[in-house]
C-alpha cells in the first residue's frame, strides 16, 4: 500500500516538475538520423506497419494492413489471406522460443508460420496478445470476445511444444466486489514470472514470481480495459539482460526478482499515454518510445535522474521499433511504410519543409561555420555548422523556381558566385542577387584571379570579370565542367579534356584515349594531380602518367561525379555511394585502399552529386536531401551474413526445404530460393554454392535463385553460402543432401544384377552356341572320318593287292629260276608279312615297332629277290620307345618299295644301298628314307622310255591316304621327297621325309 500511495503522490506533483523536465530533456535541432525509406512501391504490401520484429534467420517481418511482409535485406516476401492467413489485416507478430512466427489478425484470429506454410488457428476466437511462460514452459493467447450480447474474457493455454499445441480456454469471472482479470502472465528467458490482475477500482496488481518467492503490488491506473499491459498496444518491454519487464501507464515501471519501482511520469518523456503506441527496451541505458503525435522518441540513461530525451521524425505517426542483429533499427509507420536506420551517427536535414527530401547538386564548405548548397529546384542553403541551422536565400529562392544550380564558388567577401541553368549570378549576404551574364546554362566556375573568371557553358568556355558585360570564349563548343590552377585550367566536354597551358589549348583526348568520352567533373588535387571523373570511372593523370580506378578496383561505381580531397583521403561521389580512397604515390602511380559508404551505412541516398568535409564530418549532396556522418567511421560487417534457403521447387512442385530433399528422376528440374542476409550490405549481398560431391570449386553469383535443369543420378551435397560486400562468408554454410532418385532400371542394383543376368545369359549362350558348334563339328568329324575310315579301307583296299602283286611277281621270279630254296624261303616270310599285314591293315595305327617289323620283313623279301644287288639299314634312335609311339599304318612301305624298285633295281653296275631311321624332332616323329639308287629323274625317262602307260600306284595311294588324315586332324604328317642329284646334294638317290605328329594312343 505504500507503493500505491507513493504512486497517487507522484501523479500530483507530475505538473509541478513537467516544465523543469522539459528544460533538462536535449533535443537536436532540425535533424533526423539517415533512414532508408521502405514502402508499397518497394514492396510492402500496405503503407501501414503496425510492428516489425526478427526472426533467428535474420528475416525482418513486418505486420502491415495488407498481410504480412518478410524482408531479407534485397526484397519482400508477401503472405495474405490467400496464403493462409486468417485475415488481410495483421496487428501483432510474435516469435517463440521455437522461432515460429505468430500472427494476431485484426478479426482477432491467430496463425503461425512454420517451414514455409502458414496454419490458422481458428478455433481461438478473440486473441489480441501472446506471451509465454518459459518456467512452465507453456504459451498463452490472451482473448476477448462477444457471444451474443455477453463479452467473454480470458485466455487460450497450451504446451509450448512445436506440432503439440493444444489450447483449452480458460473464462474471467467477476467476483461479488468488482470485475478481477485473474493471472495476464508474461515471462522473461530468466524465468521470472509477472502476474497481472485487476485489483479494484482505478488499482492493478502485480505478482512477481521467482523460483524461491513471490511478491505483490498494486499501482493506479485510469483506463479500466482489464487486459493491461498485454493489449492492443505494445505497452511493456523486456530486458532481456536484466530479466526485467518494462511497462507504462502514466508512469513508467520497471519490475524484476526484487520488486516493482517507479522510473518517470511519461510526460518527462514527452508522452502521454493515449498517444503511445509502444516501448523498446535496447539495453540498460536506453529506451525507445514510439508515439502517434511525437514521433520516436530515444531516452537515454532512462533509469537515471539525468535521462536525456531526443526526439526524432516528428510529424509521423511511429507504431514500433526493433533493433536487429547488426545494430540497425527498424521503425515501422502508420501510412509512411518502413524506416531503416542504418547508423545513429548519421543524419540527414530535416528541418527544412520542402526542402528536406530535393536533389542537392552542389554542397560547399565556405568557411569552419558555414556552409552553402545548391538544389536541383533552384533554391540555395547556407547551413551554419555549430549548431547546424540552415537558413534560405528566400529573395533568391522565390524569383529562381527550378534554376538548377550547378555550382558555387565563394567570391571576395561573402559573396558566393553560381552557376545555374539561367546564367552566372552575384549573390550576397544580405540575401540580394546580381546576374552577371544569362541566356546560357552555366556548368561550372573557375577562379582565374580576384577579377577573372572562366565558366563552362553550353556554348563554350568563357572568360569574363563581374564588370565586364561581354565575355571573351576560348573555345565554342559544350563544356560539362572545369577546374584548375591560376591561368593553367582544365575543362571538361561530351568528347574529352581540354586544358589551357600557358595560354595555348591542348586536347588530351589524342594522347590520352580514356580522356576522350563524357567528362562529369574535373578536380585538382593538393598535390597537382588532376582527378577526372567520367562514367567509365576515374581516371588520375600526374606528371603525364595516367592511371585509372574503376568498379573493378573497388569502387561503388563506375559512373563517378565529383571528387572532394582531404588531406591523403578522396571522397568520390558516385551514383551508388560514397567511396573514400586512401591514397599515396609510388612516383607517378597511386597506390590506394577503398572502401564504400552507402545508405546501408546512413546515407539518405545513395545517388551522390557532391561531397564536402567539416571539421569530423562528411557532408553529402544526394539526390534526396543533405545528411552528414563521422568521416572516421568505417563501414564494416557486424557479423557474418546469413543464408536461408527459403523455397525448394522440384518441376512445378514447392516442397520444405529440409536437411535432405529427393528428386525423382521424372521431375529432375530444381529452383532453389535463397535469401543472403546482412542489411548492411543489401543488394551488395552475393552467393557462392557447389555440388561438394560434384565440384570442390565454389560458383559465385548475384541472383538469389539457382536453377539447375538437370542433375546427374546420385546423392548430391549442395552448398550455398552468403558474401557481404566486404567479401565475408557465412559461417556455417548451409547445406542440403539432393537426392535424385534414378529410374529402377538405373538403380545400382538393378544394373548390377542385369550386368550379372546379362553375363549369365552371354555365357549361355556362347555355351549353348559353341555346343551346337561343337555339335556341327562333332557330326562333321564324325562324317568325315567315317568317310576317311571308308577312303582309308578302299586305300588299303588297293593297297593290300598291289603289294601282293609285287611279292607274287618276286615268288614267280624264283620259281622261273628253279631257285626252290629261295622260293621256299621267300614264300615263307611272305606268307608271315602277309598275315602282318592283314592284321596291320585293319587298324588306323600301328606301333612303331610293328612297323619296324613289317619294313624288315619286306626288305628281307626284297634282299632274297635281289641278292647283293641291294643293301639296307633300318635304325631306330634311343630316345625313341618304339611300343609306345603310334603312326598311321602302311605309310611308310609304298616309299621303301618306290626306293627299291625304282632306285636300286635299275643299278647295273654297283650295289644300291637303302638307309631307314627314326628319329624324334619336337613332337614330330620323322622317318627319312636315303637310298643311293640312280635318283627321282633318271627314274623318270627310264619309265617314259620303257613303260610308257606305266603308273605308280602305292605312292599315288599314301599320298592320297596322307591327304585324308591330314583333313580331319589338327597336326598335320609332312612329307618331303629330295632329288639329291637335283638339289646339289653329293652323289644320286633320293631322300624321302615324312614327319609324323607323335600320337600316345
Amino acid at each position: 500500500m505504500r507503493l500505491y500511495h507513493h504512486l497517487n503522490t507522484c501523479l500530483l506533483t507530475i505538473r509541478l516538475t513537467l516544465i523543469l523536465l522539459f528544460l533538462t530533456a536535449a533535443r537536436a535541432h532540425c535533424q533526423d538520423p539517415s533512414y532508408t525509406q521502405y514502402t508499397v512501391k518497394d514492396g510492402l504490401p500496405g503503407p501501414i506497419v503496425y510492428q516489425a520484429l526478427q526472426d533467428k534467420n535474420g528475416f525482418i517481418w513486418f505486420a502491415t494492413n495488407q498481410g504480412v511482409s518478410r524482408f531479407d535485406g534485397k526484397s519482400f516476401k508477401n503472405f495474405s489471406k490467400a496464403d493462409g492467413l486468417p485475415d488481410n489485416e495483421i496487428l501483432k507478430l510474435y516469435i517463440d522460443k521455437h522461432n515460429n512466427m505468430w500472427f494476431i489478425s485484426g478479426a482477432g484470429i491467430p496463425a503461425l508460420y512454420r517451414e514455409g506454410k502458414i496454419w490458422s488457428m481458428k478455433h481461438c476466437k478473440g486473441v489480441f496478445s501472446i506471451t509465454e511462460d518459459f518456467t512452465g514452459d507453456s504459451i498463452y493467447l490472451h482473448s476477448s470476445y462477444s457471444e451474443g450480447t455477453q463479452l467473454v474474457k480470458g485466455y487460450y493455454v497450451s504446451s509450448n511444444k512445436t506440432d503439440q499445441w493444444k489450447f483449452t480456454h480458460h473464462t474471467f469471472f467477476p467476483d461479488d466486489d468488482f470485475l478481477r482479470s485473474t493471472l495476464l502472465k508474461g515471462s522473461t528467458e530468466k524465468k521470472v514470472n509477472f502476474y497481472f490482475s485487476l485489483a479494484g477500482d482505478s488499482t492493478y496488481k502485480l505478482a512477481i514470481k521467482s523460483k524461491t518467492k513471490t511478491r505483490s503490488y498494486t499501482f493506479p491506473y485510469l483506463h479500466l480495459d482489464g487486459f493491461f499491459p498485454f493489449n492492443i498496444k505494445f505497452l511493456h518491454t523486456y530486458n532481456t539482460r536484466k530479466g526485467s519487464l518494462l511497462f507504462v501507464t502514466e508512469v513508467l515501471y520497471e519490475a524484476d526478482s526484487s520488486g516493482l519501482k517507479v522510473i518517470c511520469p511519461i510526460q518527462s518523456l514527452q508522452l502521454n499515454y493515449r498517444n503511445t503506441n509502444s516501448i523498446f527496451c535496447e539495453n540498460d541505458s536506453i529506451l525507445w518510445c514510439c508515439s502517434r503525435d511525437k514521433g520516436l522518441i530515444r531516452v537515454t540513461n532512462y533509469a537515471s535522474s539525468h535521462r536525456i530525451v531526443q526526439t526524432f521524425f516528428p510529424k509521423t505517426y511511429c507504431t514500433s521499433i526493433i533493433k536487429d542483429h547488426e545494430g540497425g533499427y527498424w521503425v515501422t509507420t502508420h501510412n509512411d511504410g518502413v524506416y531503416y536506420l542504418p547508423n545513429l551517427n548519421a543524419y540527414y536535414l530535416s528541418g527544412l519543409n520542402d526542402l528536406a527530401s530535393k536533389d542537392v547538386k552542389t554542397i560547399k564548405t565556405i568557411d569552419k561555420n558555414r556552409m552553402v548548397a545548391g538544389f536541383a529546384n533552384g533554391n540555395i542553403l547556407e547551413i551554419h555548422l555549430p549548431d547546424i541551422k540552415s537558413k534560405a536565400y528566400t529573395q533568391w529562392n522565390s524569383s529562381n523556381l527550378n534554376n538548377r544550380i550547378m555550382d558555387i564558388k565563394p567570391y571576395g567577401q561573402r559573396q558566393l558566385m553560381v552557376a545555374s541553368d539561367y546564367g552566372l549570378h552575384s549573390l550576397n549576404a544580405d540575401n540580394t542577387s546580381t546576374t552577371i551574364f544569362h541566356g546560357i546554362s552555366i556548368k561550372g566556375i573557375h577562379l582565374i584571379s580576384d577579377t577573372t573568371i572562366a565558366v563552362a557553358t553550353s556554348a563554350g568556355i568563357l572568360i569574363m570579370t563581374p564588370h565586364e558585360r561581354e565575355p571573351r570564349p576560348v573555345l565554342k563548343h559544350k563544356a560539362t565542367c572545369i577546374n584548375g590552377l591560376g591561368k593553367n585550367y582544365y575543362w571538361g566536354s561530351m568528347n574529352g579534356v581540354y586544358a589551357l597551358l600557358n595560354d595555348s589549348i591542348h586536347y588530351l583526348g589524342t594522347q590520352y584515349p580514356q580522356l576522350s568520352g563524357i567528362i562529369n567533373r574535373i578536380n585538382i588535387a593538393p598535390d597537382s594531380a588532376i582527378w577526372i571523373s567520367t562514367p567509365e570511372g576515374l581516371h588520375i593523370l600526374k606528371n603525364g602518367q595516367l592511371s585509372t580506378i574503376g568498379k573493378k578496383q573497388g569502387l561503388l561505381s563506375d559512373i563517378c561525379k565529383d571528387v572532394f580531397f582531404d588531406g591523403n583521403i578522396a571522397w568520390v561521389s558516385t551514383d551508388q555511394g560514397i567511396s573514400r580512397i586512401i591514397y599515396r604515390w609510388n612516383h607517378n602511380t597511386p597506390i590506394y585502399s577503398i572502401s564504400g559508404i552507402t545508405e546501408n551505412d546512413g546515407l539518405i541516398s545513395s545517388d551522390v552529386n557532391q561531397t564536402t568535409v567539416s571539421d569530423n564530418y562528411i557532408w553529402a549532396a544526394t539526390a534526396r536531401g543533405i545528411c552528414f556522418m563521422s568521416k572516421n567511421d568505417t563501414p564494416r560487417a557486424m557479423l557474418n551474413p546469413l543464408i536461408n534457403i527459403n523455397t525448394v521447387i522440384r518441376d512445378n512442385d514447392e516442397i520444405v526445404p529440409r536437411d535432405t530433399v529427393a528428386i525423382d528422376y521424372r521431375k529432375n528440374k530444381l529452383r532453389i530460393e535463397l535469401s543472403g542476409i546482412s542489411f548492411r550490405s543489401g543488394k551488395q549481398t552475393t552467393y557462392q554454392y557447389r555440388f561438394k560431391n560434384l565440384d570442390s570449386n565454389w560458383t559465385s553469383t548475384a541472383t538469389d535463385v539457382l536453377e539447375f535443369s538437370t542433375l546427374p543420378f546420385g546423392i548430391h551435397t549442395f552448398e550455398v553460402r552468403a558474401v557481404d560486400r566486404w567479401g565475408n562468408k557465412s559461417d556455417p554454410v548451409k547445406r542440403i543432401t539432393i537426392t535424385v532418385i534414378p529410374p529402377f532400371w538405373k538403380t545400382s542394383w538393378f544394373i548390377f544384377f542385369t550386368y550379372l543376368f546379362t553375363g549369365a545369359l552371354i555365357g549361355y549362350s556362347v555355351y549353348v552356341y559353341f555346343k551346337i558348334q561343337q555339335r556341327k563339328k562333332d557330326k562333321i568329324y564324325q562324317a568325315k572320318k567315317e568317310m576317311a575310315e571308308l577312303e582309308m579301307k578302299v586305300l588299303r583296299g588297293q593297297m593290300n593287292p598291289h603289294f601282293i602283286f609285287n611279292c607274287l611277281g618276286s615268288i614267280q621270279h624264283h620259281i622261273l629260276r628253279a631257285d626252290i630254296t629261295n622260293a621256299n624261303l621267300y614264300l615263307y616270310k611272305f606268307s608271315k608279312l602277309i598275315r602282318n599285314i592283314l592284321q596291320y591293315s585293319i587298324a588306323a595305327t600301328i606301333t612303331l615297332e610293328e612297323e619296324v617289323e613289317v619294313l624288315e620283313l619286306y626288305l628281307e623279301l626284297e634282299k632274297v629277290r635281289l641278292g647283293e644287288r641291294m643293301n639296307y639299314v633300318v635304325e631306330v634312335t634311343p630316345d625313341i620307345d618304339p611300343t609306345f609311339i603310334n603312326i598311321p599304318s602302311m605309310i611308310i612301305q609304298p616309299y621303301v618299295e618306290n626306293a627299291i624298285k625304282h632306285g636300286i633295281t635299275p643299278l647295273v653296275d654297283r650295289a644300291g644301298n637303302i638307309r631307314i631311321s627314326f628319329n624324334r624332332e619336337n613332337n614330330y616323329l620323322v622317318c627319312i628314307i636315303d637310298d643311293d639308287g640312280i635318283g627321282i629323274r633318271a627314274s623318270l625317262t627310264a619309265q617314259k622310255a620303257n613303260f610308257s602307260g606305266y603308273i605308280s600306284m602305292g605312292t599315288g595311294i599314301t599320298k592320297s591316304r596322307i591327304d585324308v588324315i591330314n583333313a580331319i586332324q589338327k597336326n598335320k604328317i609332312l612329307l618331303e621327297i629330295i632329288d639329291k642329284e637335283a638339289s646339289n646334294l653329293s652323289g644320286k638317290g633320293t631322300i624321302v621325309r615324312v614327319s609324323f605328329p607323335i600320337l600316345n594312343d
